[in-house]
């Protein structure tokens, strides 16, 4: 091996400062790029935040539809129930009414009956008497006996 001569260290130093150079660089390539990282880290975790932030309006949401379709569905429901006995409770209350129509008709049907039966037993009654009537008008008058 030879000594060094000044000629190697200033070579030594050459190639060092180059290194130097070479590492600074690194240094401030992986810097910038910790840099971008963190800026694209800090970006992405506001676009969660608000994506979550999204999410949770959509659940609400959905939450406050199915209460309402929940609400609907009831709302339906008792709409059909009460149609259902309205009209079962109408056509009762129609067949009662005419029911008791036709009740009231037989009843004065009936009342008539019984009216004619006694007018025609008046009537004959009347026919009788005056058949009594014009037979003492016809017979011959007796004269007055003394």
């Amino acid at each position: 091996m030879t000594p060094p001569t000044n000629n190697s260290e200033a070579q030594v130093a050459i190639l060092e400062a180059r290194v130097d150079g070479r590492i600074s660089s690194v240094e401030v390539t992986f810097a910038n790029f910790v840099k971008v990282m963190d800026e694209r880290e800090k970006v992405a975790s506001e676009r969660h935040k608000a994506s979550e932030a999204r999410m949770d309006r959509m659940e609400a949401m959905i939450a406050e539809i199915r209460a309402s379709i929940a609400s609907l569905r009831t709302t339906i429901i008792v709409t059909g129930v009460s149609s259902v006995l309205a009209a079962v409770l109408g056509i009762s209350a129609f067949n009662a009414a005419l029911y008791s129509n036709m009740l009231a008709a037989l009843q004065t049907g009936s009342n008539m009956a019984e009216s004619k039966a006694q007018v025609e037993r008046v009537a004959a009654q009347a026919a009788l008497l005056l058949k009594r009537a014009e037979e003492k008008e016809n017979r011959p008058k007796q004269p007055p006996s003394d």
